[in-house]
This record gives C-alpha cells, sequence and structure tokens, in this order.
C-alpha cells in the first residue's frame, strides 16, 4: 500500500492522475484515486457529532456511495455549493447514495443560522469544532469533496465548489453505484 501525503494529493503524484473533462461534466475536475498505482488507497476515519449530537462513522454507511464534502459558513464557494448538495441528496438519497456535509471549525449556532437559510434536506451535517479532519482528510482549503465507494475506498476528490445536482453530475454519479 502506497502512503499518501498532503503534497501527493494536492499536486497529483503519479500515484494519481488529474483527469480533465471526465464524465463528470463538463469543466469538472476529478481526482481519481487509485488510477496509476495499484493498490493505492486513503484510509480516512470519521468520527463526528450531527447538531443533535449523534455521533457518525463510515461504518455507519457501509454499503453506500458516500459523498464527504467538506465546508465552513465563512466560504463563499462552500456557501454557494451547498444547496445543490441537499438537492444532490434528496435525489439520490434514494438509489443508496448519502451526502455528508462536514463543517470544519464553525460553531453549533453558526452552522445552524447558516443552514436555516436554504433546504438542506438530503443533506447529513457533521461538526468538526476541534479541526480534527484537515489532518486527517488531506485538507487545505475548502470546499473538498470525496467520494467514497460502498466498501468506503476513496475513489475520487474534487477541490472546488461544483454544481452537484446538474443533470450530468447526477448521471455521472448514479454509474458510481454500478462500478
Amino acid at each position: 500500500m502506497t502512503h499518501l501525503n498532503r503534497r501527493d494529493l494536492l499536486a497529483g503524484s503519479a500515484a494519481m492522475a488529474l483527469l480533465p473533462g471526465t464524465a463528470f461534466a463538463a469543466g469538472d475536475k476529478f481526482f481519481r484515486l487509485g488510477l496509476a498505482e495499484p493498490g493505492f488507497t486513503i484510509q480516512p476515519k470519521l468520527d463526528l457529532p450531527d447538531p443533535d449530537g449523534t455521533v457518525h462513522t463510515l461504518s455507519d454507511y457501509s454499503g453506500k456511495v458516500l459523498l464527504v464534502s467538506f465546508w465552513a459558513t465563512w466560504c463563499p464557494p462552500c456557501r454557494k455549493e451547498m444547496p445543490g448538495l441537499a438537492r444532490l441528496g434528496q435525489e439520490l438519497g434514494p438509489e443508496g447514495f448519502e451526502v455528508l456535509a462536514v463543517n470544519v471549525g464553525d460553531r453549533q449556532d453558526r452552522i445552524e443560522g447558516f443552514l436555516d437559510e436554504f433546504d438542506h434536506d438530503g443533506l447529513t451535517v457533521l461538526m468538526d469544532t476541534d479541526k480534527a479532519m484537515p489532518s486527517t482528510w488531506f485538507l487545505r482549503g475548502l470546499p473538498v469533496t470525496y467520494i467514497l465507494d460502498g466498501t468506503g475506498k476513496v475513489i475520487l476528490a474534487a477541490i472546488g465548489d461544483r454544481v452537484w445536482d446538474s443533470d450530468e453530475m447526477i448521471s455521472a454519479l448514479r454509474t458510481l453505484k454500478s462500478t
């Protein structure tokens, strides 16, 4: 198994390839993990509460394609993409997908105030108030999104905001369920 460090993830080392113009919608760019080197994996962990205090772990979502988006209320691109992530979760949730929106560093009242601004059904919001996830998930900026397969293996990563609820994105994400 190859060790992944932050520089590799952000620079696109030999262990991964930047795929411009993938099937994931015109203009979107994803890092496809594990493409260039067999056995390459990230072993992410997640052990965070939602606003009600229920702690969520990755094993809670075993068997589902999981989209994990890291965001903050002070981040304009994050704020822009959150309603689309909620709509994506509403659309694909019944098909075995789950969307986790992991807030990094905000107080609970700020998170809840922002969520009151739009229909956030379809999102499972988690709180990383201690900012433990940036080092675990190799976050250097926000938003950053990872897509995990049903076994918990990270298969795609996106740095920056996306239009998650576009027809092209939804269609492309559906193909992950069958791979």
